[in-house]
């Protein structure tokens, strides 16, 4: 509340102010109360102003595609988890991946890897392809089904490793595998597969008959009891699967004659959205860092080159298969992105 406005009594040896001197006076007391009254507006326009900018800086953000919480957290990357615990597939994907992020983290900055809740291969293409879906990056094989409905980084994570395929059977059949000599010998068995993998279309193209389970640890249940003849395993993948597995289904060896080889080039897959478009390429940069100062080779060596040599490749009896869903962009040109199993290299 403000106080009134009163004139002030002479003091000694003042004259009293009359008329128009003490209005001039009074008017003056009044202009400068209010000029104090609006040092509040002041400051609230201020205040206002500034929230103001940062919302549109807010603004910005998101239309640049990428929320401030996302932008404070870093790249995040959701992948998606084993298909049971004692799944260990995709470790060496997954760490070629972290490295290729840790290499562009001068040019990109921080990221993070996280993993969503279990699925099988055929629902994490659809949780992909979802604007809402709660994986954002995939490891797959190629083909031109995918391609046109993702984004590649197109480097063969494993070097192709995954075309080069052994045999799961049952143990008193290893007679009947010997005799395979070809192609048209290997017709007469039956290929046990899961749902919605991605080389199940090749080997039907091939002439295979082939079965399925949506289960991943259901395909070692239907090798046990006969409800298919072999269960085709990546190189990479097979030895640890013998290890989990065997104990629990106690008649399933590795086939000792065989190497199946179909083109099956697996890559780092993305939406095709904006996010997903600027997650490919820092994946993409990353790899291509690592080709060029061999961490690409070292980790693959780590990862494979002791079961390489194990599995007797270059020993066996090579079935080659067409696989003619690949895309005519896949990289056979840069030998350099292969696996040679000649040379093991």
């Amino acid at each position: 509340m403000h106080k009134r406005l009163t004139a002030r009594k002479p003091g000694n040896g003042e004259r009293p102010l009359r008329g128009a001197a003490r209005l001039s006076i009074m008017k003056g007391r009044r202009a400068a109360s209010a000029r104090h009254l609006e040092v509040i507006p002041m400051r609230q326009s201020l205040f206002l102003r500034r929230l103001a900018g940062c919302w549109l800086a807010v603004l910005i953000a998101l239309a640049g595609g990428m929320s401030p919480s996302v932008q404070a957290a870093g790249m995040i990357y959701v992948g998606h988890a084993p298909e049971t615990p004692a799944d260990e597939r995709y470790d060496y994907h997954w760490a070629i991946l972290r490295a290729a992020l840790d290499a562009t983290r001068p040019r990109w900055g921080d990221y993070s890897l996280r993993f969503a809740p279990r699925m099988n291969e055929a629902r994490q293409l659809q949780e992909l392809g979802h604007p809402r879906g709660r994986l954002n990056v995939v490891i797959r094989e190629t083909n031109r089904d995918y391609e046109r409905r993702y984004l590649p980084v197109r480097i063969p994570i494993d070097r192709g490793l995954l075309g080069y395929r052994v045999l799961l059977i049952r143990d008193a059949r290893q007679a009947d595998f010997d005799a395979v000599t070809g192609l048209a010998d290997l017709r007469r068995f039956s290929v046990i597969q899961g749902d919605g993998w991605g080389d199940n279309a090749i080997l039907k193209q091939a002439g295979l008959t082939v079965v399925t389970d949506p289960n991943y640890e259901g395909l070692f249940r239907m090798l046990e009891r006969g409800l298919g003849d072999a269960f085709s395993r990546g190189v990479a993948e097979v030895e640890e699967e013998i290890r989990v597995y065997q104990p629990q289904y106690k008649h399933i060896a590795l086939e000792r004659s065989l190497l199946l080889y179909y083109p099956l080039p697996t890559y780092f897959w993305f939406g095709r959205d904006a996010e997903g478009q600027k997650l490919a390429q820092r994946v993409e940069q990353g790899m291509r860092l690592m080709l060029r100062n061999g961490e690409y080779q070292r980790l693959f060596q780590k990862y494979h080159a002791g079961l390489i040599q194990r599995l007797d490749l270059k020993h066996r009896r090579l079935i080659r298969i067409d696989n003619p869903f690949l895309p005519p962009s896949t990289p056979f040109a840069d030998r350099g992105l292969w696996f040679d199993p000649t040379t093991a290299k």
